[in-house]
């Protein structure tokens, strides 16, 4: 079955959507400096794609200078969900950083989601975090300040993969082969992850 990509606008919201005619969709929230072209999101929305689902992408770029970050985060979430909610209820949330703070509508609206490198550090990240029930994956690196691992692991129904020596953008400073490798592990989590709950299987397996 062929795959569309178009551009939507979603009022103050700019996406494009990759429809393949699946059930399930899949919405990508990029970073503040983060765009959903860069490797982790990219090939992320590729695993989302391959185990089936449709996936609308922000397009959108944070402007540091002038917006505000959860009006901006906010705005973009319930966006993209107002839209993709009429042709799937539950989609899975994937989004990294600044986009972490969409935690307390993932766990309102009950969404799978996978976290990039969330800034779980922030209490209301944390408690939103806290507050999903549903399948979430949490990836980061444990050079990354904005990362807790201990934190991670404590909250309901979550896969945590912890990379060593990777920073924020979950790389490994210096060193391109490490990087890569990294890449491939988070993006072979995040394929598992979306098979799984695209089998209906939601309980955690442990570390990822």
């Amino acid at each position: 079955m062929g795959l569309t990509v178009e551009k939507v606008q979603l009022g103050r919201c700019n996406a494009t959507a990759f429809d393949q005619q699946g059930e399930r969709w899949a919405i990508v929230l990029p970073g503040a400096g983060y765009s959903a072209q860069a490797p982790l999101l990219w090939f992320a929305r590729r695993a989302a794609l391959q185990a089936g689902h449709n996936a609308v992408v922000v397009t959108d770029v944070f402007d540091r200078e002038s917006d505000d970050p959860l009006r901006w985060v906010q705005e973009r979430t319930e966006a993209t969900l107002g839209w993709v909610s009429p042709k799937d209820p539950q989609p899975l949330l994937i989004a990294k950083s600044l986009t972490s703070l969409a935690a307390g509508v993932a766990a309102a609206e009950r969404l799978p989601a996978v976290w990039f490198t969330p800034l779980i550090a922030e209490p209301q990240i944390l408690a939103g975090l806290r507050a999903g029930t549903e399948p979430k994956l949490l990836i980061g690196g444990s050079e990354d300040p904005s990362w807790d691992a201990t934190a991670a692991e404590t909250l309901p129904n979550a896969d945590v993969l912890e990379l060593a020596g990777a920073d924020h953008s979950l790389e490994a400073p210096n060193d391109v082969a490490e990087s890569l490798e990294n890449l491939r592990r988070a993006t072979e989590a995040v394929r598992a992850f979306v098979a799984r709950i695209s089998a209906g299987r939601g309980e955690p397996k442990g570390q990822a």
